[in-house]
């Protein structure tokens, strides 16, 4: 493979991502080799480094030519990121020929051009460079260090695992554990929807109540009383309505923006239970191997002018394909998504003018790239335009309201279809839009009844991927502490899809991954489930390490750090200090070790698993395969299963009659079970006969 292009004087090369890493900590300090309490926190600054492995040859081309060079031009991405990882390989190096710096976050032969007249003096950006340089080494130094504490302390208590810590790690799983406890939780309460029937002027409507500041209401503002409900049904049956106003308005919905990576990932996550890191692996196929879409690893939605400029031969080469062929856009509309000022390190993800043969590709990998061109060729697609008829009626002090809508032109919705998100909820009363059109203000009729619609609390649902994702954008709106809400939105001020978020578009689905890899969650019938270890590490870990507040508070520092008013040196040093309280007050509360039979492994079954033939243990909620995601819990419709009935299962696909099931009616039964799904482990009763 070719490993740089010569252009007159002038040799280009290319980092894969970082193509350095931090050495072990036992490169650190021999003693780190074993993990031992006493060496905590581990002194791992200033950071040292060695080649990737996997780029070694590549990384050695590269010093290679640092060396050779007489300039040098850095053209890593223009964030803090980018900077850091040409930086540290300048460093390694020891570099001490000039530096110019190349930023481009467009890739349109224009951009390029532009950029490269305005070469920047590397110097200048020493402070974005200091500031990731401190992340990198705070996240290793308290992610190690962390993790040795509670694996010590777990090994304490018999469990053989490794008890993982990160930064961002693991707030993700606190909010996961969270999420999956106020789940559980969970009592269940009634609320009441007031929905009147009006006549006025020969129209027939309804119109729900809108709760007053005087009613019995919880938190969400919801009626909480049935006697209230009733009562109050009834004294406004029969009585004068009057219209407080009404009116119809013109309105449109835009396509939505072009996808970056986490809208991607949470798209192919609704519409084809995709996971995060599938969909990042597919979108670097679709870029390196077809060279069919743009960088696939950006945050932001939106696209330069000079992408706009170079839009016909891309919908050109995109009409080339069948299945848009016959599709009406207007490459002269300039969609609100091209707007050079809101681009950030990176554009939008969208196609080349390189179309690939979707013969050529795999399901999986034509699904993700179909969505990325319907998402960009919505851009040169009408509006959706509807009409919307509103009214407000009043009935003696109690105010009631609806709403209706009309398409006019369904615009970029006839082909891009589920995308518009500005339809009514799902408790707007069922109205005719010409009725609603029909009423006047200040007219007045009757209010023939009202309905009192009794409705269940549901607990808050757990987390999918993609629910997930979208929180990680926004995790800001999960905390409670003001200061830490205001410094995590204050961190993404300047980013337009970003809003208070922790990680990297590039890292969560990694972080996901770790979590899965590490059995701390496991995925039911696509949600996010933690393990029984997980929920009882979340439990013994301080707040603190569960909550993003750290991720804000670095942030702060980093800022100081990147205005020079704080060194990284004095950064290190806090955080040192810090650890050195916290490892000593390590606790991993009723984390056990696993059931050991004589032999001191696990407890396994005899049989195999029928999905991949590896073996099954024996945890204290399930039985689980160690070679694949095939698992059978232990708990089923309030009976728990044997050791001997579940090798029953494995062996024979049905267990014997087991008795004292008990129906949602709460009639007692008697019933084998059966194994209806091998890949997964799902149960089931047999058919009846």
């Amino acid at each position: 493979m070719q490993q740089s292009l010569e252009a007159g004087e002038d040799l280009v090369t290319w980092c894969y991502g970082h193509l350095l890493k931090s050495v072990e900590p036992e490169a650190y300090n021999p003693d780190y080799k074993k993990w031992v309490a006493a060496d905590l926190p581990l002194q791992l600054y200033p950071l040292r480094y060695e080649p990737i492995s996997s780029n070694a040859a590549h990384t050695q081309i590269v010093l290679a030519l640092i060396k050779k060079a007489d300039v040098i031009v850095h053209a890593g991405d223009p964030d803090d990121e980018g900077q850091l990882l040409v930086e540290e390989l300048l460093e390694y190096a020891g570099n001490s020929k000039p530096v110019k710096r190349l930023l481009i976050n467009d890739n349109t032969d224009t951009a390029v051009k532009k950029s490269l007249a305005q070469l920047k003096d590397n110097r200048d950006f020493q402070g974005i460079y200091r500031k990731a340089l401190a992340r990198a080494a705070g996240d290793m130094i308290y992610g190690l260090s962390m993790t040795r504490a509670y694996t010590i302390a777990g090994r304490a208590q018999g469990y053989d695992g490794t008890l993982s810590v990160g930064r961002v790690q693991t707030p993700i799983l606190g909010l996961i554990v969270r999420r999956y406890l106020a789940n559980q939780s969970h009592t269940s309460s009634f609320y009441y929807i007031l929905t009147g029937d009006f006549s006025v002027n020969g129209q027939r409507f309804a119109a729900n109540w809108k709760v007053n500041e005087d009613s019995p209401q919880d938190d969400k503002k919801r009626l909480t009383s049935k006697g209230y409900a009733d009562t109050l049904a009834q004294h406004l049956k029969g009585k004068t309505a009057s219209i407080e106003a009404a009116g119809v308005q013109e309105k449109e919905t835009a396509p939505p923006l072009p996808f970056n990576l986490v809208k991607l990932q949470q798209y192919m996550n609704r519409q084809h239970k995709m996971t995060a890191a599938k969909t990042l692996e597919i979108t670097q196929q679709l870029r390196e191997k077809y060279k069919a879409i743009t960088y696939n690893r950006s945050d932001c939605s939106y696209l330069s002018d000079e992408q706009f400029s170079e839009a016909p031969q891309v919908l050109a080469a995109l009409k080339g394909m069948v299945k848009f062929a016959d599709l009406q856009i207007d490459p002269s509309r300039k969609s609100k998504a091209f707007d050079s000022s809101k681009v950030t390190a990176h554009t939008a993800i969208i196609p080349t003018a390189s179309v690939p043969d979707l013969t050529a590709l795999s399901e999986p990998e034509r699904q993700v790239y179909e969505a990325i061109a319907q998402h960009y060729l919505v851009q040169f697609m009408a509006n959706k335009r509807y009409q919307e008829a509103s009214v407000v009626v009043s009935v003696d002090g109690e105010t009631f309201s609806s709403r209706a809508r009309q398409t006019t032109d369904a615009g970029f919705t006839a082909f891009l279809r589920g995308e518009d998100a500005e339809e009514p909820s799902d408790d707007a009363p069922e109205s005719s839009f010409d009725a609603l059109r029909a009423l006047r203000t200040g007219t007045a009729g009757s209010c023939d009844t009202v309905t009192v619609n009794e409705k269940k609390t549901t607990p808050p649902p757990l987390f999918t991927e993609a629910t997930l994702l979208a929180a990680l954008v926004r995790v800001a709106d999960f905390v409670e502490d003001p200061r830490i809400k205001a410094l995590l939105k204050a961190k993404d001020k300047d980013k337009k899809d970003e809003h208070g978020g922790i990680g990297t578009p590039a890292t969560r689905s990694d972080m996901l991954e770790k979590l899965k890899t590490r059995q701390y969650i496991t995925l039911d019938k696509g949600r996010l489930v933690p393990t029984e270890t997980a929920v009882a590490f979340f439990k013994a870990l301080p707040e603190s390490a569960t909550l993003p507040d750290m991720t804000a508070l670095w942030s702060e520092q980093q800022t100081e750090i990147e205005e020079g008013n704080k060194s990284v040196d004095a950064f290190v040093e806090d955080l040192l200090g810090q650890l050195r309280q916290q490892v000593q007050n390590v606790t991993v509360g009723e984390i056990k070790g696993e059931t050991k039979s004589p032999a001191g492994q696990s407890e396994r079954l005899e049989a195999p698993c029928p999905h991949c033939g590896k073996s099954i243990v024996v945890r204290p909620k399930l039985f689980a395969c160690t070679g694949c995601d095939f698992k059978i819990w232990k708990e089923f419709i309030g009976k728990t299963l044997t050791i001997n009935q579940a090798e029953t299962l494995l062996k024979k696909g049905i267990t014997g009659v087991i008795k004292g099931f008990t129906s949602k009616a709460g009639k007692k039964f008697d019933t084998a079970l059966v194994l209806e799904n091998k890949k997964t482990g799902k149960l089931g009763f047999p058919p009846r006969k």
